[in-house]
């Protein structure tokens, strides 16, 4: 069993403060709702005793109408209140759960990269979203059902209570004992619930990521080529295997919980009857009462039975409450509040130096990055490049301030980044990563990434003229206010990978930040376009600090300097020339991607000599 953060009563505590900033006079909905909930069983047991009382003492026809219709008009009056205010008590649970769902999604959008890319981050997130969106005991919508079902149960338990005094207490004992044992048999398979729910999560993260891939656009055609989707079936039915013997356990326990309160509720249904027939023989109670005390008795059982149930309902949602806090509170490495302000107009460029750092992931054996130390000057176009897997981009992540090192520290303008400030220092980029995106809005807003309102249209226009776009974009029908991504919009334009890199290309221009990263954004591209891209990058970002990453090493000869990265170190550095002279690493990987290209183009020539 995981050790929890904070303690049911804590959580529980917790909700309820939620409840009363957010939403204070929807707790009258509660205590209007609990009489409804006790008096409907309380009068249904009632009626059929007045109903042989009447008879017995041979009442009057219209008395035993009138009293009928009153009680009935009581009856369905009460029957409409409770459904009325469920109705407006399940709106309340809504809206906490919404209020609940944008704590979970900002934290996930801002607490730290590292954490949110690493498994146990990720598991934190779905179950804190679990607790926000989803019911059953076991979300915060179930909360306030639960509070009400509460407070009903222990006003049901008092007013029945009263009741049955009459009756001997012997009698009263052996209700609570055989409640008793029920609740503990129920506790049983709550825990027995909560372990088989731990199991289950990681399947569950595994299970998400199958869906994800087997409806996404672009994972569908290579599923649909290379016939993927019989192995993508197998890997399900593995993971439904494992699903069906973690459950198989926890249905073995349920029906053994299940079967030990039936008997004991037979046990005090009989001993009810049993005692109540005694009572009607003896003549020390008549047959009105037997009724109706039988009916108290059941109601009684069920009252103590539903408020054992209920607490432990509680615990139950306070522990998805407590995995909820432990996203929430999941610490964060990098400093949020800045100690340093940014760099000044006349300190721009930045310079920036790796002293000796390493990094290992979270998930991770060895390091990642070892030791590594380079200065880059303000104005510097620098070249990463690499074999995959070389730590290139681990390097960028770093510098970006996704990552903090594990050892070592990394400066611009000679200050830590750590004491910028995360949110600020972000500021100072601007970057295109491989796995790019494009939100569901208009382009424009796609290229400025702010609210329509704020959008400085003159620099748009100069940025998309800029990249080559401005045209393609004034064809459109509602140009730059023409949405994207048609998975959202019907109307959506879907623009080639060439289009595509152009648009970000005025989306770092539009950012204008001191320094740019470009992260092998054009990776799907062909060499040659790869060239042309990054030397229009290198035009138009003059008077930046520049990092151009990529595993073609034709495509960033023109930087000042090449840093190749080799098994988490910098192998070697220089400019082409110098590093070509070596003939080390790099020059032997320079000649492979050259004979390559060579060969690909004089394959590309003459299919061309051939098509005339």
């Amino acid at each position: 069993m995981e050790k929890k953060l904070h303690s049911s009563r804590e959580n529980v505590r917790y909700m309820l403060h939620n409840w009363w900033e957010w939403d204070k006079k929807s707790i009258w909905f509660c205590v209007l709702r609990v009489p409804a909930l006790v008096l409907m069983p309380m009068l249904t047991a009632l009626i059929p005793k007045l109903m042989i009382d009447c008879i017995t003492a041979k009442a009057s026809m219209l008395s035993m109408v009138v009293l009928i219709a009153a009680m009935s008009a009581l009856i369905a009056a009460l029957s409409w209140i409770d459904p009325f205010l469920q109705g407006k008590m399940n709106g309340v649970s809504q809206a906490a759960a919404i209020r609940y769902s944008i704590l979970t999604f900002r934290k996930a959008m801002t607490a730290d990269y590292e954490n949110m890319e690493s498994l146990e981050g990720r598991e934190k997130f779905e179950r804190g979203r679990g607790f926000a969106l989803y019911g059953r005991y076991s979300g915060s919508q179930d909360f306030y059902e639960i509070i009400v079902s509460l407070c009903a149960n222990a006003t049901g338990i008092v007013s029945y209570l009263a009741v049955l005094s009459a009756l001997r207490p012997a009698m009263i004992l052996l209700i609570a004992a055989t409640c008793i044992g029920e609740f503990l048999l129920v506790r049983y398979t709550a825990k027995a619930e909560l372990q088989t729910r731990q199991k289950n999560n990681p399947l569950w993260v595994r299970f998400d990521y199958l869906y994800q891939n087997a409806h996404n656009f672009a994972a569908g055609k290579d599923i649909r080529l290379y016939g993927a989707g019989d192995w993508l079936l197998f890997i399900l039915a593995q993971l439904i295997a494992s699903f069906t013997k973690v459950i198989g356990k926890y249905t073995r326990q349920v029906f053994a919980s299940s079967s030990g309160r039936a008997l004991l509720s037979l046990l005090r249904e009989a001993v009810a009857y049993i005692y109540l027939i005694g009572c009607v023989l003896s003549g020390t109670m008549g047959v009105s009462d037997f009724i109706f005390y039988f009916g108290i008795i059941t109601g009684f059982a069920a009252w103590i039975l539903g408020i054992t149930q209920q607490l432990q309902n509680l615990d139950m949602v306070a522990t998805e409450c407590d995995h909820f806090r432990a996203f929430l509170e999941m610490p964060d490495r990098a400093e949020l509040q800045s100690s340093h302000p940014l760099p000044s107009q006349e300190e721009l460029p930045c310079s920036i130096a790796f002293e000796n750092v390493d990094f290992r992931y979270q998930e991770g054996k060895g390091l990642t990055l070892k030791q590594m130390s380079f200065t880059v000057n303000p104005g510097e176009k620098i070249a990463i490049v690499g074999e995959n897997g070389a730590g290139k981009t681990t390097c960028i992540k770093i510098l970006c301030g996704f990552y903090q090192p594990t050892a070592g520290r990394v400066l611009v303008n000679g200050v830590p980044t750590d004491e910028y400030g995360r949110d600020a220092y972000y500021s100072l980029f601007s970057a295109v990563y491989q796995d790019y995106h494009f939100l569901p809005m208009s382009i424009e807003r796609n290229v400025c990434l702010c609210e329509e309102e704020d959008i400085d249209h003159e620099k748009l226009e100069h940025v998309l003229r800029q990249a080559g776009i401005w045209e393609r974009i004034e064809q459109l029908p509602e140009k730059g206010k023409t949405k994207m991504v048609k998975q959202v919009f019907e109307n959506a334009v879907n623009l080639s990978g060439g289009e595509q890199q152009k648009l970000l290309l005025a989306r770092a221009l539009y950012r204008d930040a001191p320094i740019l990263v470009l992260d092998e954004p054009t990776a799907a591209l062909d060499p040659i376009a790869e060239n042309e891209l990054y030397q229009k990058y290198n035009e138009l970002t003059t008077h930046k600090t520049s990092f151009f990453i990529s595993h073609r090493l034709s495509s960033t000869r023109f930087c000042d300097r090449i840093l190749f990265i080799s098994d988490g170190r910098i192998a070697e550095m220089g400019t082409h020339e110098e590093l070509m002279e070596k003939k080390g690493a790099y020059w032997r990987m320079f000649q492979i991607q050259s004979h390559y290209y060579k060969e690909e183009n004089n394959a590309q020539g003459m299919r061309e000599e051939a098509a005339r």
